[in-house]
């Protein structure tokens, strides 16, 4: 009797262990490793297993892997993970510049003067720099287009396949396994390379990709129960020693290092049943997005190498298709369970007001949202230019029955305080050379109230100091007021028509103090009533005589208008931009030439349009400036100049100098290929036509009197600024070869 208990207990042990013997399959996981581009071969591997209708039951992944599979445990399929992967530009996940036309007025004047954000600042009474090259919002933004609205969840095991994704905590460099919470945050965890990408916070950790720690996670799918692992390693070799021949070609093998290591190991981990799955994706970087359409086919070819140990997983057309219905029933139910989304919530990590973060949420929440309509509230957000990261998640209440769309702003971790530069490089090649370095600290927050401190300094072949308070007086900064003042010297290469003047350059030094009010009417336009005062002396150069050209000073008020929608700054594609000035002015000047002498009221008037438009890869630009004053004699107090590239070109920059100046532009430009060219920066030839001049006296309407002018030039839009190399020809016989490079001329 003994006997027969036993063995009755082994017979059910046995039963219990051989699911399969019961009618059972067995569960299965899928594995994918981390390898940056190399991930498209994901999406072979699984168009190879839906044909021979293999079934997944839970999906672990690493980096990119996360990220096909995280769209795989949502219940897409393979042509449609293809389809929004070959539909996003993963290059400009890694650039977080705001795109020029979603800036405020105030902010695109600013960047055009200063373009290079160091992503450095001052704060806490300690100099700060960012945790990465970039800080991933353009990132966060691709991953959330690209899931669609997926709710904060509890257990990712509640997803149409259980899925799990892996990221390495900063501090302790531990392997951290991301299964609850925020989707599309868990993603880009995942995917977060150090050093191009900030890490993540989440739950207290600071979290980065899960490579350095686990990439090709084999270990997470036993734990998740699997009887057998399908795992796809995209990982790459290791360098030769004739591979490595440059200091990021080091950081890359020590890298490298960790990552084959830590896959070497979950390697071992599989069992005789297990499948392990290699495209042969050798010379391939890992941010060459572009030849992802090329990679897929590696990853089927690779399946299909196994075909003979994965067609012992096939179901019949019958269980494949309730399992295809299944994991469908469940993505619906996903969808449905996000809407309606009733209200909005903001969690203000920074200095910026509540109020006005929610003013570039109104009109939030809608009837019916999607994902494009929160990113683009993010993204009005984020424009304001205050901010680290801004992000976004759905929240379910407790009755399940109604969502949350939660906005979170994070400071700027190197601010409050923040550092812009830029430069400005003009060669004409005709001992014309102009060269400026400028740089900025702007103070935020001033008072706890919205307000920026902002001094700069300009060295180089001109230098100045300024300094200026802005000041909102509402809390959404419709309404402002400013007072600033700077102290300069300028380079002028020509001077006006005056009789016998015995040089051809001269210096202006000047002090300027100015105050007024504005109002921001939107984002694009701006009007200002400012009150400024102003002196200042020339020094001759290239002369016999003392220097002592003479001194000036003027003071009054000015109404200035302002319209800016352009996409560029010099090079733009699309939009206008219209800055009119209208002032009363009164000067006075005393001067070695008796012409330039006296004091005087006068009108001042200043019009600038420039507009673009674009038919594919061909580009139209059109300028017009004007500026004229209503006086009856020329003056030291409101010169004016023309010359350099595209301002006559031919003629050497600021080499024609008067009272009145009028210039009309075109300019076409067509875009290269980018494959073409090597970068990512968009790359122009172009003609320019021009015709204007200066005149110490009224502007006459003799076209015989207007200087004519063009230029032909290839040029590139840098993360800098502009670059150009160029030759110009006026019909006044004057040419010039230009090189140009940086901030607006």
């Amino acid at each position: 009797m003994k006997f027969r208990t036993r063995g009755l207990v082994a017979s059910m042990l046995l039963l219990c262990s051989l699911p399969t013997l019961a009618g059972e399959r067995p569960k299965i996981a899928l594995v994918l490793g981390g390898g940056g581009a190399k991930g498209a071969a994901h999406i072979g591997v699984l168009k190879v297993l839906e044909e021979n209708r293999i079934p997944v039951d839970f999906v672990s992944g690493t980096s990119i892997g996360a990220y096909v599979g995280g769209l795989y445990a949502l219940g897409y399929d393979a042509d449609q993970i293809e389809t929004i992967m070959m539909s996003l530009d993963f290059n400009t996940g890694f650039s977080d510049e705001i795109p020029r036309e979603q800036l405020s007025y105030r902010d695109k004047q600013f960047r055009d003067e200063f373009p290079i954000d160091p992503k450095m600042g001052w704060g806490d009474g300690k100099f700060k720099v960012a945790k990465g090259a970039l800080q991933g919002q353009t990132m966060s933004s691709l991953i959330r287009r690209s899931i669609g609205l997926v709710p904060t969840l509890d257990n990712f095991d509640s997803l149409p396949v259980p899925f799990r994704a892996v990221a390495t905590n900063m501090p302790d460099r531990s392997e951290v396994i991301l299964h609850d919470g925020d989707f599309a945050e868990a993603l880009q965890a995942s995917m977060s390379v150090p050093g191009f990408l900030a890490p993540v916070k989440r739950d207290g950790k600071l979290l980065s990709d899960g490579g350095m720690v686990n990439n090709l996670p084999i270990s997470i799918a036993k734990d998740q129960g699997a009887d057998i692992v399908i795992a796809v390693d995209i990982g790459a070799p290791l360098r030769s020693e004739d591979g490595i021949d440059s200091v990021f070609a080091v950081v890359g093998q020590l890298s490298g290092f960790l990552t084959n290591e830590n896959r070497n190991q979950q390697v071992a981990m599989l069992d005789n049943d297990d499948i392990l799955i290699m495209p042969r994706v050798d010379g391939v970087k890992m941010t060459d997005f572009s030849s992802m359409k090329h990679i897929i086919p590696q990853g089927e070819i690779a399946a299909k190498r196994q075909l003979a140990n994965l067609s012992d997983l096939s179901l019949s057309e019958a269980e494949y298709a309730s399992y295809q219905q299944s994991k469908l029933r469940q993505r619906q139910q996903l969808v449905r369970s996000v809407q309606p989304i009733t209200r909005v919530e903001l969690q203000n990590n920074s200095q910026a007001s509540d109020r006005l973060v929610l003013d570039k949420l109104k009109g939030l929440p809608k009837a019916e949202m999607d994902a494009e309509a929160v990113e683009d509230a993010v993204e009005n957000v984020y424009a304001l230019d205050q901010f680290e990261r801004v992000g976004a998640s759905i929240e379910k209440n407790a009755h399940n029955d109604e969502s949350t769309l939660v906005v979170k702003t994070e400071e700027k971790s190197w601010g409050p305080n923040v550092f812009n530069a830029g430069v400005h490089f003009e060669d004409g090649f005709n001992d014309d050379l102009h060269l400026v370095v400028d740089g900025a600290l702007t103070v935020n927050n001033l008072f706890g109230s919205g307000g920026q401190w902002r001094t700069s300094v300009t060295l180089g072949t001109d230098y100045n100091v300024a300094t200026d308070w802005y000041q909102p007086l509402d809390s959404q900064e419709r309404v402002y007021t400013m007072l600033g003042g700077k102290l300069g010297k300028k380079r002028w290469n020509g001077l006006m028509n005056v009789e016998d003047a015995p040089f051809t350059r001269f210096n202006q030094k000047s002090s300027e103090l100015y105050g007024g009010v504005g109002v921001n009417i939107s984002n694009n336009a701006q009007v200002e009533l400012a009150y400024r005062y102003e002196d200042g002396a020339f020094d001759a150069m290239n002369t016999n005589l003392l220097g002592d050209m003479g001194d000036y000073w003027v003071h009054g008020a000015e109404l200035s208008v302002g319209y800016d929608t352009l996409n560029g700054s010099i090079f733009p594609t699309s939009g206008q931009q219209l800055t009119a000035k209208v002032g009363y002015k009164s000067s006075g000047s005393t001067s070695y030439f008796d012409s330039l002498s006296g004091q005087d009221d006068y009108w001042q008037y200043q019009l600038d349009w420039k507009g673009a438009t674009h038919f594919g890869s061909h580009n139209l630009i059109g300028r017009v400036s004007l500026e004229s004053v209503e006086q009856g004699k020329e003056n030291l107090s409101n010169l004016v100049t023309l010359g350099g590239f595209l301002n006559l070109s031919g003629y050497a920059r600021n080499s024609l100098v008067g009272n009145h100046k009028a210039l009309a532009t075109a300019v076409y430009t067509y875009q290269l290929d980018k494959k073409l060219v090597g970068t990512e920066w968009p790359v122009f030839v172009g003609a320019s036509a021009e015709m204007g001049n200066v005149w110490t006296e009224k502007p006459t309407s003799d076209l015989d009197d207007w200087i004519k002018a063009g230029s032909v030039f290839v040029s590139a839009e840098t993360s800098m600024g502009a670059a150009a190399l160029s030759f110009g020809q006026a019909d006044s016989g004057e040419s010039s070869v230009y090189l140009f490079f940086g901030k607006p001329f």
